[in-house]
C-alpha cells in the first residue's frame, strides 16, 4: 500500500535542523495508571489527562 506524503502545509513544523518526524507516544505509557501526567513548558506548568470518555484535555 502506498502513502501519500501530505502537502507541506498539513505536515507538523520539524525542530530547526531536524530531518526526522517526532516519534509517537503511546498514550497509556504517558498518563500511566493515573491518567494523568503534568508537563512544564517554559516555566509553566500544564496538567496533560485522559477523561472518562477516553479523551486528552490539557489543561494549565
Amino acid at each position: 500500500m502506498k502513502t501519500e506524503t501530505p502537502p507541506a502545509s498539513l505536515r507538523p513544523e520539524l525542530p530547526h535542523g531536524s530531518t526526522e518526524m517526532p516519534r509517537p507516544l503511546d498514550s497509556a505509557a504517558l498518563l500511566g495508571a493515573r491518567g494523568e501526567v503534568e508537563i512544564t513548558h517554559q516555566g509553566e506548568t500544564y496538567r496533560l489527562r485522559r477523561t472518562r470518555q477516553g479523551k486528552l484535555i490539557l489543561t494549565k
